[in-house]
């Protein structure tokens, strides 16, 4: 697997986007037009498992990626599902033990427009 070739292609990609693993096909398939599916899929789950990408859950089961690795929340509009990225310092989480560390929030919020 050629990892190394795609690694940069599919992280500028996903720099500050929340991206499937389809939308990062179809984005790194207009730089490399002959790529296949199954490979970006592999790079893609090797780079998640090397901390390179963060995965994290979307609106209906549908997972996402992000090569975004400053800690922040995820605020997540349930009617369009599209992620923002929101300061953690924003957040007060309250009566968590001091031996643990908030590492990831994730807010779902639903506009009444």
């Amino acid at each position: 697997m050629r990892t190394h070739q795609y690694r940069d292609i599919i992280c500028d990609t996903c720099t500050c986007r929340h991206l499937s693993a389809d939308d990062i096909f179809e984005e790194v398939r207009k730089m490399e037009p002959k790529i296949g599916r199954a490979t970006v899929y592999r790079n893609i789950e090797c780079m998640a498992e090397q901390w390179l990408l963060r995965r994290f859950p979307g609106i209906n089961g549908k997972t996402y990626y992000e090569c975004n690795d400053a800690t922040h929340a995820h605020l997540v509009d349930e009617k369009t599902g599209i992620f923002c990225d929101f300061p953690m310092e924003n957040i007060a989480v309250k009566g968590i033990p001091e031996w643990y560390k908030v590492s990831e929030i994730r807010i779902q919020i639903t506009r009444d427009i």
